[in-house]
């Protein structure tokens, strides 16, 4: 059985107490961090299986989540390595808050990177369409908002879990320009709009990304109505595995989330599909921001191709 600290994490994340892949990355870690410096494990191989257990239950709190696979995978990596040149448990334990914090750290620096990047892709007066939660596309609006530069912003409900309220919240407080509007009516405000902005989940070898469902359509709607799509994703959700032809995986959510149990009851000889995210094609994604600058979509192989062992990341 998992540490509770980690099955806390995988609970608030279930019921949605946290936005954004980010968010949720430091939310697991720090749990795995927590539950290594509290094991009363006698050895190293108790501890290790410790630790397997844990990962196990928080690699399920988020299927479609990159980063967060990179987490675990880098920390376990490193856990291995020092296994390998026999430490104790106390230096395991030590391993483990090192890398956990060390990935992070990165993890949180990457953004404010792709914060002072993509806000030079942004325009005095531009307006922008936003769609779901990213906490890297919050970091570039904000960020050119203090450099003067006066956006207006059209934020998505994103429905069923309405993240977009969320975003539209904070560019509000800021002082942002915002504009909350339905998710069906995309088409009538891209017309109006210069630039989409969107986060990602994950990232291809390919060039497409995992984000947000939803985000594939509006993509489509604005390469189709020659508005310059940009997607925000720092090198830590690119995934490696897609090189070797895997698929990443599209969680599907409770159908709670979009009919209540009573109307579930009445409508039982009906189904409800929730998936959470969707795969947007390289072909409708002008540009992909990361903090190591811009690049287009067909450049994303090069990335995954610099990454050597389990993780290059936290090097």
């Amino acid at each position: 059985m998992a540490h509770e600290d980690v099955l806390k994490a995988v609970e608030d994340v279930r019921i949605r107490q946290m936005r954004g892949g980010t968010i949720v990355t430091h939310a697991a870690l720090m749990a795995l961090r927590s539950a290594a410096l509290k094991s009363k494990a006698s050895s190293s191989k108790e501890f290790y299986t410790e630790l397997e257990e844990n990962t196990i239950y928080l690699t399920k709190i988020r299927a479609s989540s990159i980063p967060l696979a990179n987490g675990i995978r880098y920390v376990v990596s490193e856990v291995q390595k020092s296994m390998e040149r026999g430490a104790n448990v106390q230096e395991l334990k030590q391993v483990v808050s090192e890398a956990a914090t060390t990935f992070d750290r990165k993890l949180e620096e990457s953004i404010k990177e792709i914060a002072e990047i993509g806000a030079r892709r942004l325009k005095d007066g531009d307006v922008i369409m936003t769609h779901s939660y990213s906490s890297s596309v919050i970091a570039i609006l904000k960020k050119a908002h203090e450099q003067g530069k006066r956006l207006r912003v059209f934020v998505t409900e994103t429905r069923p879990e309405l993240e977009g309220r969320d975003v539209a919240r904070e560019l509000a407080a800021e002082g942002i320009d915002t504009t909350l509007i339905i998710d069906s009516a995309v088409s009538h405000f891209i017309e109006k709009s210069d630039k989409v902005l969107v986060g990602a989940e994950a990232v291809a070898a390919n060039g497409a990304i995992v984000n947000k469902i939803g985000t594939a359509t509006i993509a489509a709607v604005a390469h189709s109505a020659r508005v310059r799509v940009y997607a925000a994703a720092s090198t830590y959700k690119f995934s490696p595995e897609t090189m070797l032809g895997e698929l990443i995986e599209i969680e599907e959510r409770d159908p709670i989330f979009v009919l209540d149990d009573p109307e579930m009851r009445k409508l039982s000889n009906m189904s409800v599909r929730n998936p959470a995210f969707d795969v947007t094609s390289p072909q409708d994604i002008d540009l992909i921001i990361t903090e190591r600058g811009v690049i287009p979509p067909q450049a994303a192989i090069m990335i995954v191709r610099e990454q050597k062992g389990p993780m290059m990341f936290a090097a």
